[in-house]
């Protein structure tokens, strides 16, 4: 069965992630802040193995990555984020947005440079990244939110120079759109349907796929 690496695994889509391919057989390791507080994981069964991990501490990324240095990684998931409070133009709270820009883009891109050898000694050779619609520009109409908006275009630039760059490599690399799931006040999409649906998503994925931005429905979205 695959290997499968996951982040922000605390709660909400890491946390059902995490539980799903555990529950298939997978070998799992899911990452969280604080393993010893997240209590959602430590009660998963299966080949998994929870560990430490902040995005934003690129040394951890660096360590985790030595850590897993004989492992081969076939598909990996990064998830953690942060998420959006609705602020509009003239409200901006800068050291929130550089946060912001720290989870949901800059430690994506540490994560993918650390674990690149791990990915290519597979054969599924897979990155997936969960993104967000609203991190599409042409999808754009309602305008505000400009933190999480940028760092999710942001990350969908990323997988796209990824999928350019790592193609020689015959690493796919893929940008995910959960739905509205309900880890959010008013999420309507359940998140054990959004995660199986974007579970699909990885499963269809190959290399005609890598640099693609869909939803988890697999329906394409806008840059």
């Amino acid at each position: 069965m695959p290997t499968i690496l996951i982040t922000g695994c605390d709660t909400g889509l890491g946390l059902e992630f995490a539980r799903q391919y555990a529950a298939e057989g997978c070998r799992v390791f899911a990452t969280c802040l604080d393993p010893a507080t997240a209590r959602g994981a430590a009660d998963l069964r299966g080949d998994l193995e929870t560990l430490a991990l902040d995005v934003t501490d690129h040394a951890a990324i660096e360590a985790l990555a030595r850590r897993l240095s004989g492992e081969t990684i076939d598909v990996l998931v990064s998830n953690a984020g942060i998420g959006h409070p609705h602020k509009g133009f003239g409200e901006t709270d800068y050291p929130h947005w550089r946060r912001i820009l720290e989870t949901n883009l800059i430690g994506p891109m540490k994560l993918a440079e650390c674990f690149v050898e791990h990915v290519a000694r597979s054969e599924l050779r897979l990155m997936a990244f969960v993104s967000s619609r609203m991190g599409s520009i042409g999808s754009n109409l309602t305008g505000g939110t400009y933190a999480y908006r940028t760092s999710k275009a942001g990350l969908n630039m990323m997988v796209r120079s990824l999928a350019i760059d790592l193609a020689p490599r015959r690493i796919c690399a893929i940008a995910l759109h959960p739905g509205w799931a309900a880890t959010e006040p008013g999420g309507r999409v359940p998140v054990e349907e959004s995660v199986a649906g974007m579970r699909g998503v990885i499963r269809r994925a190959g290399p005609h796929h890598t640099g693609s931005f869909v939803t988890y429905h697999d329906q394409p979205l806008p840059w």
